[in-house]
């Protein structure tokens, strides 16, 4: 496997998923709250091409690509905590700030 070949693919997912995880970060998303966050993880996998993508009665996301005996699953959770008062916060805690190293 070509190290080089798969860094260089992932760079250019870069932007696209910067743009992505800063979108989730802008959505609150407190348990029982996370609707927008389901909804914007929806039309995500809808974009990059998954094969069949629905929410079941539990509000969860749940995303299909290709077809046969084996099954890959990914169980992650998608609330967050509260952020409090937001007075006390130095930056805005759903503009996504970054900083790069």
């Amino acid at each position: 496997m070509d190290f080089q070949k798969i860094k260089e693919a992932a760079q250019g997912y870069r932007g696209a998923m910067t743009g992505f995880l800063r979108d989730l970060i802008a959505i609150p998303g407190e348990s029982c709250g996370e609707e927008g966050v389901i909804k914007r993880i929806e039309a995500e996998m809808k974009s990059v091409g998954f094969d069949r993508v629905e929410i079941d009665p539990m509000g969860n996301v749940l995303g299909y690509m290709g077809s046969g005996r084996q099954l890959i699953a990914y169980d992650a959770h998608i609330d967050t905590v509260g952020i409090g008062n937001i007075d006390t916060w130095e930056f805005d805690p759903y503009s996504g700030f970054e900083t790069r190293k």
